[in-house]
Order: C-alpha cells, then structure tokens, then sequence
C-alpha cells in the first residue's frame, strides 16, 4: 500500500460525536478519485506503531481537500480526535468499487447516521451531472443528521435533488417537519412512488443496508440496481 503524507486543514465539529476532517497533500496535488471511494488513513498509536483505517471521502473530486466524516467510536477515532489543524497523517488510496453507475435514470441515497459520508461526494457529483436524485437520510436524533443544512441547501437550490431527512427515536422534537421512523420500502415507495426504473445507493450499518437491500429486491428491484456500502 502506498501512503503519501497529507496535513490537516480544518476541521469541523458536525455534533458532539462527528467531525469532518479535511486534508491536503503536503506535497504536490489531490490524487484523481471518483465520488463514492474511500481512502486508507494511517497514524501511530501510543507504542509509535502505524495502523490504518478505511473512510470514505465525504468530498466531491472537485473540492479543494480531502473530506472524511468520522464518528467518534473505537480506537483509531480517538487518535483522530488528539488532531490539530497542521496535524499530519498518512493517507492512501483511492480504493472501491461503490461508485455511481452512469446509464442511471434516477437516483435514490439512503444512508443512515455518518452514512451520509459517502453520499455526499455521491450526491454532489449527481447534482453536477443533471441526474434526477433523492437523499433518505435517517438518525436517531435530529443532531445525527451530518450536513442536514448543506443538504436542505442543495434541495432548496436544485429542482432535480429531493432532500428526505428522518427521524428514528420516538419523541419527535416539537416543530420537526421532515420524515419519522426507520428508512423501509413502505417509506421509499409512500415518497417516491414506484421504484422501478430507479438504482439505489445503500450507505450505512450491515442491518440497514443489508435488511433494506434485501427488502428491495423482494420488490423486484434488479441486482444491478442495488448498491451498498455496509459496515459492522
């Protein structure tokens, strides 16, 4: 594996447990990768031995940094969380093959919590591209919903993308207007009518992502029409 040295360049507390990290070489230029990769992130631990985690890149090819959405869980995070803006840390990649089809009609996001990482490299590039496309974007809490105000922007700014947020935990905060409940194919079918003709991008924990993807294809959906990046 190849790892080049990057430098942190901002980083941006989403909630209590979540922050986008955004780095940038510490020589030369971004490496070319598309919407929907993800990149190996290496450190030391405490004894100086070098480990690695995969994250997908939350930014579009485009953008000016690297972006990485992390939730604050497990080892490798909390050498994440000891980082300053100037920081250095070892990046590598592009890898992955949970990337967007381009004969798509219609697409349609689901992603639960930081699921949300790889579908907005994914939904910017569609929203670049002209496609017609829509975002599902479930958590407990109204504060796990990461890029919620980034979202509800391009929604508002962009006839072609749907921005459909949901809520899980039971007590709704007053004054919430957006979806309730776990994302299902009753939801996706009561919001975007029938399902055929659309592919769908899954981005979250095995038991959504696997449950959801299976449910569709009970539907009739294709194979080829069912992506899922799955984790846990």
């Amino acid at each position: 594996m190849d790892f080049k040295q990057y430098s942190v360049r901002e980083i941006v507390g989403e909630n209590s447990g979540v922050r986008t990290f955004k780095l940038v070489p510490a020589e030369g230029g971004l490496p070319e990768y598309k919407a929907g990769h993800f990149f190996l992130l290496r450190l030391s631990d405490a004894g100086g031995k070098p480990i690695h985690r995969p994250y997908s890149v939350a930014s579009a090819p485009w953008e000016d940094s690297l972006q990485f959405c992390i939730k604050r869980k497990g080892n490798f995070p909390e050498l994440l969380w000891k980082l300053a803006t100037g920081s250095k840390i070892e990046v590598g990649g592009p890898y992955g093959i949970f990337l967007l089809k381009d004969d798509d009609n219609e697409r349609v996001f689901i992603g639960g919590g930081v699921g949300i990482s790889a579908l907005r490299s994914m939904i910017l590039q569609s929203v670049k591209d002209g496609k017609k496309c829509s975002l599902f974007h479930s958590a407990h809490e109204r504060e796990g919903l990461v890029y919620f105000a980034q979202m509800q922007k391009l929604a508002d700014e962009n006839p072609n993308f749907k921005f459909r947020p949901s809520i899980t935990c039971e007590n709704v905060p007053a004054g919430w207007g957006g979806l309730t409940g776990r994302v299902d194919v009753a939801m996706l079918k009561r919001e975007l009518g029938a399902l055929s003709g659309k592919t769908f991008y899954l981005c979250g924990s095995k038991e959504m992502a696997g449950s959801l993807a299976a449910s569709l294809a009970v539907e009739g959906v294709p194979k080829e029409n069912i992506r899922k990046d799955e984790w846990g």
